[in-house]
């Protein structure tokens, strides 16, 4: 919906001759998907990209239930993988986008 949103605002600018900014929905990285029924989000850095080997990873899993993955540096937040029902997704956005 965001994306959507956004779209139709860059050919409302284009259309008038317009140029816009970046909006703030696309600061950081986030993708939602369904695999093997489970949900998927990914925020941020999730896979440790560009942060070279100065950084941490912390887990938790409940076999059958959630899985989470959040990637740390520096005492911040990177980014993170949930998968399944976490409840976690905007607090994790929050604490990414917030440092």
């Amino acid at each position: 919906r965001q994306m959507g949103w956004y779209a139709a605002k860059c050919m409302a600018a284009a259309s008038l001759g317009e140029s816009i900014d970046m909006d703030f929905s696309f600061e950081l990285f986030a993708h939602v998907t369904k695999f093997f029924n489970y949900k998927v989000v990914l925020l941020g850095k999730y896979n440790a990209q560009g942060l070279g080997s100065d950084h941490e990873l912390m887990l938790r899993c409940t076999k059958g239930h959630e899985y989470v993955k959040v990637v740390m540096q520096h005492g911040r937040m990177m980014g993170a993988v949930l998968i399944g029902e976490t409840d976690l997704e905007e607090t994790f956005e929050n604490l990414i986008l917030n440092q």
